[in-house]
């Protein structure tokens, strides 16, 4: 009691490494304790109606023990919502994503919303793990590879506050949370067979009144570019003399607006390199349909070898995939079947890997052309068989 009271002499007692004032203020009549926190900013600490001295120092050292060991979490009453769309904003503006993953990030946060309603608008200090399995259930509703998105965006979202001190350890991280399994079945995307396709282009042969639409459909499936490489062609990408098409920009959409890319999909903001850039050669086919093409008049402002003269804008892809679906050959026909259709049908061939990867602009290695764009015909298993017997 006597070393409380010499204390009491109104003077700031110096405490810790420097991390801050303890004294007794005679106006209140009760011990403070003022410290800076590493963020630079001035917090006050006082002592509690009833509480001893001795309880209060225990609270004191506990901050300055954090503080010395770089555990200390200052009150914040930053959202997690907040802390989500900035992060995504930021990375936009400093040029680390394009708009096509600036659109797609921006979908996934809508549906952050809508799933995780029960705790995105809380300080983030305050929630919990059960607030994220609460929020499971709704996020089932969607396809595991949106699942995997708003996973990865709800780490991310924890890691930066757990970065920036603003929590002590990110709840994602905890052993009993699992990632939930979408209660929608997974939409499989198999190639055509050869008499499916055989069917298509005998169906395109017949049409007439979309010339465009058939010439689009016909160099996807001989060339497996993706459709927004496509419809982002323009006369500088044909060398005639050379026989080759270089692709080197794509369609792309920002808060769902398309436009004219400066790269394609694959460029590489941070290293500046643009892997999905390639040259190719025409087959016989190809060039047909190009020369076809150029043959006819093109007036638009980028020399695109397909536009809508009608209403002077871009071709979308979904107007492609309508067109496709109008046809009636097989069930959910798109383009992107088409461009399965091509790598399949490559590899039925014999055409090496890495060459069907640089035709159809996939990283040299990547095992998404073998894994997930090949299947396996009737026709070419029957084949294969007779050379058992």
């Amino acid at each position: 009691m006597e070393k409380e009271k010499k204390q009491k002499n109104g003077k700031p007692k110096q405490v810790g490494n420097g991390n801050g004032s303890l004294y007794f203020s005679e106006k209140l009549q009760k011990w403070i304790y003022q410290y800076v926190e590493p963020n630079g900013k001035r917090q006050t600490m006082t002592q509690r109606k009833n509480e001893s001295y001795t309880a209060f120092k225990k609270r004191v050292t506990e901050v300055q023990s954090k503080l010395d060991n770089g555990t200390y979490i200052g009150k914040n009453k930053d959202t997690f919502i907040e802390i989500l769309e900035k992060h995504i904003e930021q990375k936009y503006k400093d040029n680390l994503i394009g708009d096509s993953s600036y659109d797609r990030d921006l979908r996934t946060i809508e549906q952050i919303k809508r799933t995780c309603n029960n705790f995105i608008n809380k300080p983030i200090q305050k929630i919990t793990v059960d607030d994220i399995e609460l929020a499971k259930d709704r996020i089932r509703d969607y396809s595991n590879s949106s699942i995997k998105k708003i996973w990865l965006l709800l780490y991310k979202t924890f890691y930066i506050a757990v970065s920036r001190r603003k929590i002590i350890f990110n709840p994602m991280n905890d052993e009993t949370l699992i990632k939930p399994i979408s209660s929608k079945k997974n939409k499989e995307i198999n190639a055509l067979t050869t008499e499916e396709e055989t069917k298509l282009i005998e169906c395109l042969n017949n049409v007439s009144n979309k010339e465009q639409y058939k010439n689009i459909v016909l160099l996807q499936l001989n060339t497996g570019m993706r459709i927004s490489e496509i419809l982002a062609l323009s006369k500088d990408c044909i060398d005639l003399e050379k026989n080759t098409i270089t692709v080197y920009r794509t369609l792309t959409r920002k808060k769902g607006i398309y436009f004219l890319g400066e790269h394609t999909k694959t460029y590489n903001r941070k290293t500046g390199i643009d892997k999905g850039k390639r040259t190719f050669p025409m087959t016989p086919t190809t060039k047909k349909i190009i020369t076809d093409i150029l043959h006819q008049k093109i007036t638009n402002i980028n020399n695109l070898l397909f536009w809508d003269y009608n209403q002077g804008s871009l071709i979308l892809p979904r107007r492609i995939n309508n067109f496709l679906n109008n046809l009636n050959i097989v069930e959910d026909l798109t383009t992107h079947k088409l461009r399965h259709t091509f790598i399949t049908r490559c590899q039925e061939k014999g055409i090496p890997l890495v060459v069907i990867q640089s035709m159809v602009g996939h990283v040299e290695g990547s095992t998404i052309t073998d894994n997930i764009y090949t299947s396996v015909s009737l026709e070419f298993m029957e084949e294969q068989m007779k050379k058992i017997n």
